[in-house]
């Protein structure tokens, strides 16, 4: 069952990937504007929890071609490694981000040693799995390597989107990771709470940082959970 999960996975993202256009680029100010607020989100949560990334080893899951790992050793963290199913997304990263750890494998069986990682981290990962046993072995597999550390996880909440149906249909499939889920996977968080505008309106927002500001402080608004644990050893 989990192998037949990880490849409905790869050919999920295959076909994303060899779609001809796609919102996701930097040429989009919506796209810019909504990877401003998670980044914002993401280092407050950090100070709030008192996360500090100066000199920690980070690793992330379903890191793709490494940007948020990237960011990471930028904000501070020492050592950047990241794990992706797609091999094409892994091969990307290690020409962009050279000084990175990429590697190709999948999250149910980490390559690493219990407690390796001060950090692990997964963005949107984990509502990509369908199977609840495959996702539950990821999580453990997260919290076995990030033993003494922590893990965050940035994922989406379930929220109902402004135009969804036709278009969502034709997405990839994913599941909401909502707040009984996280607590399935993880136990009790030491910071749990909503984050990033709903991509739709940030896309309408994204040349008004006022507007895009004023819907991202609606919580209601917020499409994602940002939660943090802290492993014990």
């Amino acid at each position: 069952m989990t192998e037949a999960e990880l490849e409905r996975i790869r050919a999920e993202y295959e076909a994303r990937d060899a779609a001809t256009t796609s919102p996701y680029r930097w040429d989009n100010p919506g796209y810019v504007t909504y990877m401003q607020m998670v980044e914002r989100a993401l280092l407050k949560a950090f100070r709030d929890a008192g996360v500090r990334l100066e000199g920690a080893r980070v690793l992330d899951v379903g890191a793709g071609s490494g940007y948020f790992l990237h960011r990471l050793t930028e904000y501070g963290a020492a050592e950047g490694h990241g794990i992706d199913l797609m091999k094409d997304r892994v091969a990307a990263g290690q020409r962009r981000y050279p000084t990175l750890h990429l590697e190709v494998g999948s999250a149910t069986e980490l390559p690493y040693a219990d407690g390796a990682f001060d950090l692990v981290t997964q963005f949107t990962c984990l509502s990509s799995i369908l199977d609840d046993e495959v996702r539950l072995a990821v999580a453990r597999e997260m919290r076995r390597v990030a033993a003494g550390g922590w893990v965050c996880s940035f994922d989406m909440r379930g929220l109902r989107r402004p135009g969804s149906g036709d278009k969502r249909a034709a997405d990839t499939p994913t599941i909401p990771i909502d707040e009984a889920e996280l607590r399935r996977l993880f136990g009790d968080p030491a910071l749990l709470r909503r984050a990033a505008l709903v991509f739709e309106l940030a896309q309408l927002s994204g040349r008004h940082a006022f507007l895009a500001t004023a819907f991202g402080a609606l919580p209601p608004l917020r499409s994602h959970l940002l939660g943090l644990w802290r492993i014990p050893r």
